[in-house]
C-alpha cells in the first residue's frame, strides 16, 4: 500500500506497509500481507484512511503530542480523526487529530523578529561563568542559533509583540497555603494563578521565598501543572530549594541547570518516603474547612495588619515626643500642670491650636465669640495667661498633644489585639496552615507512595521525558540552563524567574521562550544585573531602532517588563516585613518604598539597632591605581577592629554572625586579611539575597578628591538599600565625619536618619530644630479645614495654591527626599530657649505666636531647609505694620540660618523660583 495516500490501522495500530491486498465480507476484512499470507479481521478492528492533506514541517514549525513536543519531524500526514506523524528516518506514530498540535514561530516579522535579531547579535559578545565554552561559540550565541521557533504560546512571543497579557478568569478558586503566609502574599498568588505574566514586587525581608514556595504546591501539586523556578544565579533558587527540603518536599524537586548540577541530581537522586502523609478526612472535606476558615481569617489578618501599621505610628509618634520633649526641656518654660481643658483628646488640643492660630491671624483673639466658642468647644478658661505667655501655652498644649497621642495608639493596638485574641487569631492561623499541609501531603501521598523511582541518568532524562516531568513537576535551574535542561520546544505550565532584577534580557527571553506563563519576582529598589557596556561599542549601530522597553543597555527583565506594560501587568507588593527591626527597615521603608511597608518585627527599648562609628577627621581613603583598582580605608577597618568588634563582644553569638560589606572589592580583601576570621565580608552587590545578625557597612570615602569622585559609585540608592536590609538586629555604619553630610548623598540621607533615629549624643546641635513632623501634619489639616468654612481672602487661595504646587514638586525624584508643613510656629523651630541673638521686639513677635506659611524639611531627619512665604498684596502691601512684621520675620530666620522665600500672590514663575532655591540648597557644598 502507498503509505502516502492511504492509512490501514488493525487494533489501533499502523499496519499500511505491510499490507499487500485486503478485501472487506460483511463483518469481516480478508488481508493479505506483503508476506503473501492472508488473515480474516473482524471489520471492528480495521480501519482505512486515504488522501490524507500533507504537512512539511521547517525548522520555524513545532509539533506537539498531548502537549509534549515532538523531534526530528519530516511531515504529517493529516487523515480527518487520526494522523501520522513521520519523522525524518521514515518511523511513523499515529495519533488522534485532537491529541495532536502543530504550530508556527509566533515571531515571524515585523518589531518582534528585529528585536531577536538583535538580540542574536548581542550573544556573540556575551560569556557567562555557566558556561560550556568552546572556541568557536559562546554559550549564549548556541542558545539563541537554536532560537529559530517561538512557540505563539509562549510568554515570550507574548512579550516581543508586546501584546495584551492574557488573564483567566475562571481560573481554579479553591487554593491552600502549606506555608505561612500574608494577605499581599495571597493576594500575589492569585493574581499569578489568573495572569499569564504577573510580577511579585518582594523588598527586603517580606518573605518572597514563603511567596514562591505556596505557588508551587498550588500549581505542581494541588493543579498538577509543571513550573520551572530559574534566576540569574544560583544562589536564590538554592534557597527555594533548601527550604523545599527543610519541609521534606525536596522529592518532586529537579535540580538541574549546568552540567555540573545535573550530574550531581542523577547521581544522588532525591527518595520520597509518603506513607504516613495519608489522611483520614477526604480530600473535598479538607477544602470544605479550608474554605470555611477563610472569611474569619482574612478578616483577622486585616486587623493585624492594621495593629502592624499603628504599633509603626506608635514608635514614629514616641520618638518624635523625645525630640519634642528635649526641645521642650531647653525652653526652661513653666509646665502647667493642669490646662485649661475638659475631655482633653488630641483631636480637640489639635483643632484648639489651629482655631486660635486662625484667629490670631485675622486678629480676633479678643472678640467674645472666639472666647465663648473657646469654653464652649474645649472647657478652655485661661485667656489671661494665653495674652500673656501666648507661646507657653502653645507649647504645653503641644507637649500634652503627645502624651494623649501615644496613649490614644496605645489604646487601639490594645483594642486590635483584644479583637485578635478574641477571634483566637493564632490559633486559627495554625490550623488553617495544619489542615493545609494535611491536604498538600495527602495529595503527595496518592502521587508518590508506593511509586518507584525515576530511572534515568544525566544523558537519557530526556528520552522519556513525560515519564521524568510528572515525578518531578518542579524544575530549578538558571536561566541560562533552562532550555538546554528539557527537549526542544518544551513548554513549562509556568516559569518563576526570581531576582528577575539581576536577570538580563537575554537569559530571560530564552527562559520566556519555554514557559505558558510567567511569574516575575524582584525589586526594582534593590541592585541591578551588571551589563558589560564595552560590548555597545562592539555593536556599533546595531540596534539602534529597537524599542525602548528591549534596549538590552539599560533594562534587566523586570524593569523591561514595566517599561512595556506599565500598570496594564497584573502587580503584587509583598508589603509585610519579617527581617530587620522596625527602626532598621523604616529607613528603607521611608526612603525607598513611599512608606507602604509594615514592619512585623519588635525591638525593645533598650534595644541598639542602629549604630554609628565615625573615624576622626583626616583623609584616610587610598586609591590603588595600578593592577586592581580600587579603593580602600585602613582607618575605617582600624575602627570596626578596635572599636566596634570590642563593643559588640556582649551583644553577639558569635562572630559568624556578622557581615562586612562595603562597595569596593579591595575593602573585601583588606577586611578579609585583617578581621576575624569568621566574619564574613563581601561587597554590597554579592550580599544581595543574603542576611546576617549584625551588619557592618563601611562606605571608604573621605574628603579627597578621590573620595568626591567616588561619591557618583557609592550614591547608588539601590545599594544601600541593599546594604541596610541584611540586617536582621543590628546595622553599623563606620563612615567619615563629614563628607556624605556636605554632599547630597544616599549615605548622607542614611546617617541623617540614622542620628535622628537614636538621638545621637554626639551629633553637633544646631540652633535650628527638626520639624514635628507628626503634629504639624496633623495641625496643618485641622487649619485647612478651618480655612475653608471662613471667606476665601485672597492669601488663603493663595496658599492654597502655593500648597498644591508645593505637594506636585516634592513627588518629583530629584525633592523626593523633602516634605512640607504648613503654619509651622517660628518658636517651634529654634532651639536658643532666650533667642539671644533678637532683639526685644523681635522675641516678642516669635513669643507672641508668629508662624511661617510653609516649612520644607528633610523627611529622614525631619531638619528644616527653606520656609516659603505667601505675602498677599492687600494683606503685606497696603498694610505697613504687616511688612514690618515681615522684615522682622526675615531677619529672625536669617540669623538662625533658614533660608527663606517670599512668594506675592500678584507674581508669577512660583514653580520656578520654588525649584531653583531647592536646587541650590540641596547642590549647595558640590
Amino acid at each position: 500500500m502507498d503509505v502516502n495516500r492511504i492509512m490501514i490501522l488493525l487494533k489501533g495500530e499502523d499496519k499500511t506497509e505491510m499490507v499487500q491486498t485486503y478485501k472487506v465480507e460483511g463483518e469481516h476484512v480478508w488481508i493479505t500481507f506483503s508476506n503473501s499470507k492472508t488473515y480474516r479481521y473482524r471489520l471492528t478492528n480495521f480501519e482505512i484512511f486515504k488522501n490524507p492533506s500533507v504537512t512539511e514541517l521547517t525548522e520555524e514549525m513545532a509539533v506537539y503530542a498531548n502537549d509534549i513536543p515532538l523531534h526530528n519531524i519530516a511531515h504529517i500526514q493529516n487523515f480527518g480523526s487520526k494522523m501520522r506523524v513521520v519523522s525524518k528516518d521514515g518511523k511513523s506514530d499515529v495519533y488522534d487529530s485532537i491529541s495532536i498540535r502543530v504550530e508556527c514561530t509566533g515571531i515571524s516579522k515585523g518589531k518582534a523578529i528585529s528585536t531577536l535579531d538583535y538580540w542574536k547579535v548581542i550573544s556573540r559578545y556575551t560569556s557567562s561563568k555557566d558556561e560550556e565554552r568552546n572556541k568557536e561559540k559562546s554559550f549564549l550565541k548556541k542558545q539563541f542559533d537554536g532560537l529559530t521557533f517561538v512557540s505563539p504560546r509562549s510568554v515570550l512571543s507574548c512579550y516581543l509583540k508586546g501584546d495584551p497579557i492574557r488573564v483567566n478568569r475562571s481560573v481554579e478558586s479553591d487554593t491552600i497555603f502549606p506555608f505561612r503566609f500574608n494577605l499581599s502574599q495571597k493576594e500575589a498568588l492569585d493574581r499569578a494563578l489568573s495572569s499569564q505574566i504577573s510580577i511579585i514586587e518582594g523588598p527586603p525581608g517580606t518573605g518572597k521565598t514563603q511567596t514562591i514556595l505556596n505557588i508551587l504546591a498550588n500549581l505542581a501539586i494541588m493543579q498538577n501543572k509543571t513550573v520551572a523556578v530559574v534566576s540569574g544565579n544560583n544562589a536564590a533558587v538554592q534557597n527555594v530549594k533548601d527550604k523545599l527540603e527543610a519541609q521534606g518536599y525536596h522529592f518532586f524537586v529537579a535540580a538541574l541547570g549546568n552540567d555540573k548540577n545535573k550530574k550531581q541530581f542523577f547521581e544522588n537522586p532525591p527518595q520520597q518516603d509518603v506513607s504516613a502523609w495519608q489522611s483520614d478526612i477526604a480530600e473535598g472535606e479538607l477544602m470544605a474547612q479550608i474554605n470555611k476558615m477563610n472569611g474569619d481569617l482574612h478578616r483577622l489578618m486585616e486587623v493585624e495588619k492594621m495593629k502592624a501599621k499603628l504599633q509603626q505610628k506608635l514608635s514614629a509618634y514616641r520618638l518624635e515626643r523625645e525630640h519634642f520633649a528635649a526641645y521642650y526641656e531647653q525652653q526652661e518654660i513653666d509646665q502647667i500642670r493642669r490646662l485649661s481643658f475638659y475631655r482633653q483628646t488630641p483631636e480637640k488640643i489639635i483643632s484648639f491650636i489651629a482655631e486660635h492660630q486662625l484667629k490670631a491671624e485675622r486678629g480676633r483673639l479678643g472678640q467674645l465669640i472666639y472666647k465663648a466658642r473657646a469654653l464652649f468647644l474645649y472647657g478652655f478658661t485661661d485667656f489671661t495667661r494665653l495674652r500673656k505667655n501666648e507661646i507657653e501655652v502653645i507649647l504645653n498644649f503641644q507637649r500634652e498633644y503627645y502624651d494623649l497621642k501615644v496613649e490614644q495608639l496605645g489604646e487601639q493596638i490594645d483594642s486590635l489585639q483584644h479583637e485578635l485574641d478574641q477571634g483566637s487569631f493564632r490559633s486559627l492561623q495554625q490550623n488553617y496552615q495544619q489542615i493545609s499541609e494535611q491536604l498538600f501531603r495527602h495529595k503527595l501521598f496518592k502521587k508518590y507512595d508506593q511509586r518507584a523511582s525515576v530511572k534515568a541518568t544525566a544523558s537519557t532524562y530526556k528520552r522519556n521525558f513525560t515519564k521524568f516531568v510528572t515525578h518531578f513537576p518542579i524544575m530549578l535551574s538558571t536561566t541560562h540552563s533552562l532550555r538546554n535542561c528539557v527537549p526542544e520546544h518544551f513548554m513549562f505550565d509556568y516559569v518563576i524567574l526570581d531576582e528577575s532584577s539581576q536577570v538580563d534580557l537575554l537569559t530571560g527571553a530564552l527562559a520566556l521562550s519555554c514557559c505558558k506563563n510567567a511569574i516575575i519576582v524582584g525589586d526594582m529598589k534593590q541592585l541591578p544585573h551588571i551589563v558589560d557596556q564595552k560590548i555597545a561599542k562592539r555593536l556599533g549601530d546595531v540596534g539602534v531602532d529597537v524599542d525602548e522597553p528591549y534596549d538590552y543597555f539599560k533594562h534587566n527583565l523586570l524593569s523591561s517588563m514595566l517599561a512595556l506594560y506599565g500598570d496594564t501587568v497584573p502587580k503584587v507588593m509583598l508589603k509585610e516585613h519579617y527581617r530587620c527591626p522596625p527602626r532598621i527597615i523604616e529607613f528603607c521603608n521611608q526612603k525607598y518604598y513611599r512608606g507602604e511597608l509594615v514592619a512585623f518585627t519588635t525591638e525593645s527599648a533598650e534595644d541598639q539597632p542602629l549604630l554609628i562609628y565615625h573615624t576622626v577627621d583626616g583623609n584616610h581613603m587610598r586609591e590603588v591605581t595600578h593592577g586592581r583598582k580600587g579603593r580602600f580605608n585602613q582607618r575605617e577597618l582600624d575602627v570596626i577592629q578596635h572599636e566596634v568588634l570590642v563593643d559588640l563582644e556582649a551583644a553577639i553569638k558569635s562572630h559568624s554572625d556578622i557581615g562586612f560589606a562595603t562597595p569596593y572589592r579591595i575593602q573585601v580583601e583588606k577586611a578579609s586579611d585583617q578581621l576575624v576570621e569568621e566574619i564574613e565580608s563581601d561587597t554590597i552587590h554579592k550580599y544581595q539575597g543574603r542576611e546576617k545578625p549584625t551588619m557592618i557597612l563601611s562606605t571608604v570615602l573621605d574628603r579627597t578628591r578621590p573620595g568626591v569622585t567616588g561619591l557618583k559609585f557609592v550614591n547608588d540608592p539601590r545599594m544601600i538599600n541593599v546594604a541596610v536590609s541584611r540586617a536582621q538586629q543590628r546595622f553599623i555604619l563606620v563612615t567619615d565625619k563629614s563628607l556624605f553630610r556636605d554632599y547630597s548623598s544616599e549615605i548622607g540621607d542614611l546617617i541623617r536618619y540614622m542620628e535622628y533615629s537614636t538621638l545621637d549624643d554626639n551629633v553637633v546641635e544646631s540652633e535650628i530644630v527638626s520639624v514635628f513632623d507628626l503634629l504639624y501634619k496633623e495641625y496643618s489639616d485641622k487649619l485647612r479645614s478651618f480655612k475653608e468654612k471662613i471667606i476665601h481672602r485672597s492669601k488663603n487661595k493663595s496658599e492654597n495654591i502655593v500648597w498644591t504646587l508645593l505637594s506636585e514638586i516634592l513627588q518629583d525624584e530629584a525633592y523626593e527626599q523633602l516634605e512640607c508643613s504648613e503654619q509651622v510656629y517660628i518658636r517651634n523651630l529654634l532651639r536658643d530657649k532666650e533667642l539671644k541673638k533678637l532683639d526685644e521686639r523681635e522675641r516678642q513677635y516669635v513669643n507672641n505666636g508668629a508662624s511661617v506659611d510653609f516649612v520644607i524639611f528633610h523627611r529622614l531627619d525631619k531638619f528644616p531647609v527653606l520656609a516659603i512665604e505667601v505675602d498677599g498684596f492687600s494683606y503685606h502691601e497696603n498694610d505697613p505694620h504687616q511688612l514690618e512684621r515681615d522684615r522682622m520675620k526675615d531677619h529672625i530666620l536669617d540669623v538662625y540660618g533658614l533660608p527663606i522665600l517670599r512668594l506675592p500672590t500678584t507674581g508669577s514663575r512660583e514653580d520656578e523660583k520654588i525649584r531653583g532655591k531647592l536646587d541650590i540648597i540641596l547642590n549647595r557644598g558640590t
